[in-house]
């Protein structure tokens, strides 16, 4: 016989590895949309080399492009839906 305990703590687990599977799958989703994305303006900029921003010590605010791509990702994907 199951107490209400062991239940419960076997629907939080379900539901917290429900989330986090939603939650993978959301983020991979916004990356598979990001990338092609991405790669056009690089090629379009003629840019070469992109650094994540949390790998650079120093640098010039002008070398930022991340409004430009989240501009471009938001004119181009104004509703996205997650399942």
């Amino acid at each position: 016989m199951k107490t209400k305990l062991e239940i419960l703590m076997k629907l939080e687990k379900k539901k917290r590895d429900e989330f986090n599977s939603f939650n993978i799958n959301s983020k991979k989703k916004i990356i598979d949309l990001l990338n092609p994305l991405i790669t056009d303006y690089l090629q379009k900029e003629s840019i070469q080399i992109l650094l994540q921003k949390d790998n650079i010590i120093f640098g010039n605010d002008t070398l930022d492009i991340t409004k430009e791509i989240l501009k471009l990702f938001n004119d181009k994907h104004k509703k996205i839906s997650f399942e």
